[in-house]
């Protein structure tokens, strides 16, 4: 009798296990609910669609994106596109109803689909026109002007920042794409930026050109650094110590010099004319200027090293 009952129990437990894993595994069946800012729309204007896709699974359906199809009045398809879904299911997107494709006006659809669902959302566009919007005709870029800087550091990589304009008949202001872009770290020399413009309309422009100049650098001696040039011409510091100085400074940017890319190959001598130099520049006699061209003179030798 007390095992009958047991087995009769066993079999209960095991039921329920079954059922349970059933339960889990069923997924409810999933649709779409959405909805446009409004129902009536102008040519032109931003339409935008809300919506939840309902019984979302975020663990099931977590690589699907919702694909919408924008059809015109005759079931052409005007535009397209994809968004995805939040981990609850909701999504939104937009969209402007501007172009060859939204020429008539009328009754258009939006088409929702999701995994194997589909939905449609009526909308109606006014003022369309195919021979007052047919957009045929290319913005144009305002040419800009060269550009010359000069560089800030030794190494000659400097930013460089510009603004390009493009106008169109029916956008108005178009911002142009340019290649290398404005922000870009430009090197020492002449480099050749392209620019190139779209309207909506899907027109290209003519691309124009210009180009960014980057000059080496002035040499810069902070005035301070006279003191060291006194302990050089003092003989208080010999012409190594005075090198391994000046490449410090150098190094660290305190002292800009050109760079060069060619030297001698790495000379530690230095002529007396530079060592000059540094005693009249360090009591006055000479300007910064014909005391940068001794440094400049070591650096193109090689003696110091930018």
């Amino acid at each position: 009798m007390i095992k009958d009952i047991y087995l009769i129990l066993f079999a209960i437990l095991i039921s329920v296990g079954v059922t349970a894993v059933y339960a889990q595994e069923s997924q409810l069946p999933i649709s779409i609910d959405a909805h446009t800012s409004k129902n009536f729309y102008d040519y032109g204007e931003s339409v935008g669609v809300s919506g939840k896709i309902k019984n979302h699974d975020a663990n099931i359906h977590s690589n699907l994106e919702v694909t919408y199809r924008v059809l015109d009045p005759t079931r052409g398809l005007a535009t397209s596109g994809q968004t995805g879904p939040s981990e609850f299911g909701a999504f939104s997107f937009n969209f402007v109803a501007r172009g060859n494709m939204f020429e008539a006006s009328g009754d258009y659809t939006i088409q929702l689909t999701f995994d194997s669902v589909q939905a449609e959302i009526p909308m109606f566009l006014s003022g369309g026109n195919s021979e007052v919007h047919l957009d045929v005709t290319p913005p144009k870029i305002l040419q800009p002007i060269d550009i010359e800087v000069n560089a800030e550091t030794h190494d000659g990589l400097t930013m460089v920042t510009f603004e390009i304009l493009a106008i169109d008949d029916t956008d108005e202001l178009i911002r142009p794409t340019c290649k290398p872009d404005s922000g870009f770290l430009f090197g020492i020399g002449d480099t050749t930026v392209k620019c190139t413009a779209k309207d909506s309309g899907g027109n290209f422009a003519l691309p124009v050109s210009f180009t960014v100049t980057v000059n080496p650098p002035e040499t810069s001696i902070p005035s301070w650094v006279k003191n060291v040039a006194q302990f050089w011409c003092e003989d208080k510091i010999d012409d190594r110590s005075f090198v391994e100085g000046f490449q410090y400074l150098i190094d660290n940017d305190i002292v800009v010099v050109p760079s060069t890319s060619e030297s001698a190959g790495g000379s530690q001598e230095v002529p007396q004319w530079v060592k000059n130099n540094a005693c009249w520049w360090s009591s006055g006699s000479i300007t910064d200027e014909e005391f940068a061209y001794g440094i400049e003179y070591l650096v193109r030798e090689g003696t110091i090293i930018v």
